[in-house]
């Protein structure tokens, strides 16, 4: 076991590693979100993260910026990593060769993979070749890093996340019915909804019913932060839309309506697809859109969609953000049973979030 002062000095460098991982929220999914620390008698020699799905990993991009060290000075290193090193060939070979290959006599990792493929045989191979290893060093920090990625391995659904802003008496709206062509109607600060366009580049879709695109007309888009546009999904059962009118027919990104028709699945435009779901399940329809390669999904809205979500208990999160006015009257916010994780200050605004992950 590590004396006091090591086991200090592994958090320390973890935490560095933990805040590298972190730049890569927006372009890795599905893999993890992965940073390496590589430390040399107290001081940093190397350092990387997986930057994007497909590319080097982590490990790998700390090791390339340090190729003049020997197998004798690596030996005496520490490698830092958040997540256990791959050990199988994916989209990148494998991350333990490198490191039994380049000599790094100690590796510390924040949490197993949980990847049927890893789970374990990493720190064995690592081992095996005379390496030091620890684990668990701010494993639960990693783990909520990595929800998503986690969540992926023990579900065919996609990571479910729920969002809405209410006022401080709790409506969501000032009409109990809005009517179509209303527009949307603001109720938290410009700093949440900048917030709400982070928390839109962080999933791969983005979904609402009909009626949001009726009374609102959003574009649902991460225009006020950098990222990719995330997925539009529409649930529109009757085809009732006419997207043309609509901006997610015109603003950059693509937009998928899921219906119940019997038309084929087909192209409205290079914006538009029209795509046939089973919508009377939800959890069917769920795990399509996964099948389809959207692991993430923030449901933005309506009422109705969210209630549908809430009373079948298909959400993983729930970001719920409360402005300081009241509205006194409209529309009702969803109940909401569930554990609050974390409350977060956005100056005249404050969010909650909950967690439904067991």
């Amino acid at each position: 076991m590590p004396g006091h002062n090591e086991r200090d000095e592994d958090e320390r460098w973890m935490k560095r590693a933990l805040g590298l991982a972190e730049l890569g929220h927006t372009t890795t999914a599905p893999n993890p979100m992965v940073g390496c620390v590589i430390v040399l008698d107290g001081v940093v020699i190397a350092e990387g993260w997986h930057e994007k799905y497909g590319e080097a990993h982590a490990e790998v991009n700390a090791l390339s910026k340090i190729p003049h060290y020997r197998r004798e000075q690596l030996s005496k290193a520490t490698a830092y990593v958040t997540l256990e090193p791959c050990s199988h060939y994916g989209k990148t070979p494998p991350c333990v060769e490198l490191l039994i290959e380049r000599g790094v006599g100690r590796v510390v990792s924040a949490m197993v993979d949980p990847n049927d493929l890893v789970s374990g045989k990493g720190h064995k191979k690592l081992q095996q070749a005379g390496i030091e290893t620890l684990t668990g060093v701010l494993e639960s920090d990693s783990r909520e890093l990595n929800k998503k990625f986690i969540h992926l391995h023990k579900s065919d659904l996609p990571f479910i996340t729920l969002k809405w802003a209410e006022s401080k008496d709790g409506f969501i709206d000032p009409n109990d019915d809005a009517l179509a062509g209303r527009g949307s109607y603001p109720i938290t600060s410009d700093k949440t909804r900048t917030f709400v366009h982070r928390l839109r580049a962080s999933h791969k879709g983005i979904l609402v019913g009909r009626k949001t695109i009726e009374v609102d007309d959003p574009s649902l888009t991460v225009r006020k932060v950098k990222g990719v546009n995330p997925i539009r999904i529409v649930i529109d059962p009757d085809l009732k839309l006419d997207t043309a009118l609509y901006k997610i027919s015109r603003v950059e990104g693509t937009t998928w309506i899921l219906h119940s028709k019997e038309e084929a699945e087909k192209d409205l435009s290079e914006k538009v697809v029209l795509i046939k779901s089973p919508l009377q399940d939800l959890t069917a329809t769920l795990t399509m859109i996964r099948s389809r390669g959207i692991d993430s999904v923030l449901v933005e809205g309506g009422a109705y969609t969210l209630r549908r979500f809430l009373e079948e208990g298909l959400w993983n999160e729930a970001y719920v953000f409360s402005s300081n006015s009241n509205l006194k009257e409209g529309l009702q916010s969803p109940e909401l049973n569930g554990e609050i994780i974390d409350t977060v200050d956005l100056g005249v605004d404050c969010l909650k979030i909950y967690t439904n992950i067991r």
